[in-house]
């Protein structure tokens, strides 16, 4: 409900529309903290709960559209790629029986991100570098919220996971090239349904951690 108001605001270019986006992940950490009391906790990560923060200050840094705070605002992003990396670590080990998956996201997503890198070209400008950074750490995170869904327990959950991660990836996907190349405005609702879908199912994939764990 929060995403289709905040998409409305955007439309119609009412008021407080950089609000309405601040609400999205408050409100899905109110859903985290207010489940049922057997699950409330159990399956909350501390390393979660920091990147989900972090990726609260790059929603805040971007509230705002410039170069000023564009870079801040993505760097936040790579520390909430970082620490979810080290939550799906801990939810399941690198296993070298299993690379298989892992590595052919890792291979489709640096071929996809070859030819949106080569597209964009000189047109990121000083945001060359920081972009191929970014897009390392997506690509990274992306393969090891595969690795979770070849978890015994954690299989379904981790599905969860890597959708997640998957639509968050389209989201910056539309972002980017709206941001260097297209420069539409209603496109901007196209990266605020899909961010919001993908920050809903990493969200639901947490909370169901604990429940699979215990099945």
């Amino acid at each position: 409900m929060i995403l289709i108001v905040h998409c409305l605001f955007h439309f119609f270019h009412l008021p407080f529309v950089g609000i309405s986006k601040l609400l999205l992940i408050p409100t899905l950490l109110v859903y985290l903290f207010t489940r049922k009391k057997e699950d409330a906790l159990a399956g909350i990560n501390f390393f979660y709960l920091v990147a989900i923060v972090f990726a609260f200050i790059g929603d805040m840094l971007l509230v705002i559209i410039n170069d000023l705070l564009f870079l801040p605002g993505m760097i936040s992003y790579i520390v909430n790629l970082f620490f979810l990396c080290i939550f799906f670590l801990q939810l399941y080990k690198i296993r070298l029986d299993q690379l298989f998956k892992p590595l052919m996201v890792l291979l489709i997503l640096a071929v996809i991100g070859y030819f949106v890198y080569g597209f964009l070209g000189d047109k990121l400008k000083q945001f060359q570098l920081p972009v191929l950074v970014y897009m390392f750490f997506v690509a990274i995170t992306a393969a090891l919220a595969m690795n979770t869904t070849q978890h015994p327990q954690l299989h379904k959950t981790g599905w969860y996971f890597f959708i997640g991660i998957l639509v968050f990836i389209v989201s910056n996907t539309i972002l980017v090239l709206n941001r260097f190349h297209f420069l539409y405005h209603n496109l901007y609702i196209a990266v605020m349904l899909t961010y919001g879908t993908a920050q809903y199912l990493l969200v639901r994939g947490v909370a169901l951690v604990s429940k699979d764990v215990r099945s």
